[in-house]
């Protein structure tokens, strides 16, 4: 009796082992294959993305900033979209750029500040209408507004400033370009939402400090990203700098000065929830 007891426990061990040891077999296969279809996944997006090869890829929007309106904007998956690529001048912009190549281009005006092409690398599509186009599975839109104001220029063109809009990786972004009046609400009805506003806040011949202001309560954004401001870059003299944009206003981060890196990184659903101003470092 005691034998056969012995018989039975030894038997109900041994199934026991043997389940654990096929359930440990299946979840190792699982585990195996998963990390297989990893590396099967990592490779396609490699050969499909040159900078994913290069460790460069990123999984969230980084916008880089070049001074005047000039901004390097790259996807999630690498299309690179530059904004008013400017025309370098001696005197008073000490910075050119060099050859960053793009898939889009956007211009906002004809001024030669916002408007060369020639200084950006590759083949991109050019954008500088106000019909609302599909690039690169990006859809842009433009609305027609004003550079300079009809009382500076009386035979000014009436839309010779083009607002940007697009999305990108769920984040919509405003460009204002060269806009230098506060805007109708018409035209804060055709921008719609925004969560990245790019702001001109040099004055002069684009907005005051004041209609600065007021456009950025109009389009109530979650994110700020002053431009075309005087800089070491940019010695316009009449223009205000950034530090009087920013003078006593609250949540302003300043990425301009102690950081080692150019790039700013938003993924949409890590945006601020109370409007942030952001003060870029230049790109070199």
């Amino acid at each position: 009796m005691n034998g056969e007891l012995v018989r039975r426990t030894f038997f109900k061990r041994l199934l026991s082992i043997s389940a654990f040891a096929s359930g440990s077999f299946l979840a190792f296969k699982r585990t195996l294959e998963g990390r297989v279809e990893g590396l099967c996944m990592a490779d396609a997006r490699a050969m499909n993305n040159p900078d994913y090869a290069m460790g460069r890829f990123k999984d969230r929007l980084t916008i880089e900033y070049y001074g005047l309106s000039c901004f390097l904007i790259t996807s999630s998956n690498g299309t690179k979209i530059i904004t008013d690529p400017f025309l370098a001048d001696k005197q008073v912009l000490h910075s050119e750029l060099k050859k960053e190549p793009a898939d889009v281009v956007t211009v906002s005006c004809g001024h030669f500040a916002h408007c060369n092409v020639f200084a950006v690398g590759g083949t991109p599509y050019v954008y500088q209408i106000t019909d609302p186009t599909e690039i690169k599975g990006i859809k842009f839109r433009g609305i027609a507004s004003r550079h300079l104001a009809m009382k500076e220029v009386s035979t000014a063109d009436p839309a010779d400033n083009i607002i940007i809009c697009f999305e990108i990786d769920g984040i919509k972004i405003c460009h204002l370009g060269a806009l230098g009046h506060k805007l109708s609400d018409e035209q804060v009805k055709k921008i719609g939402k925004v969560d990245i506003l790019m702001l001109p806040v040099g004055g002069v011949s684009t907005l005051s400090l004041a209609d600065a202001e007021e456009v950025c309560n109009q389009l109530n954004s979650r994110v700020i990203l002053p431009m075309h401001y005087r800089s070491e870059r940019c010695n316009f003299e009449s223009w205000a700098t950034v530090d009087e944009f920013v003078k006593g206003k609250k949540n302003v981060l300043r990425k301009d000065t102690n950081v080692h890196s150019s790039e700013l990184e938003f993924k949409s659903d890590e945006l601020p929830v109370e409007t942030q101003i952001i003060v870029q470092r230049f790109v070199y």
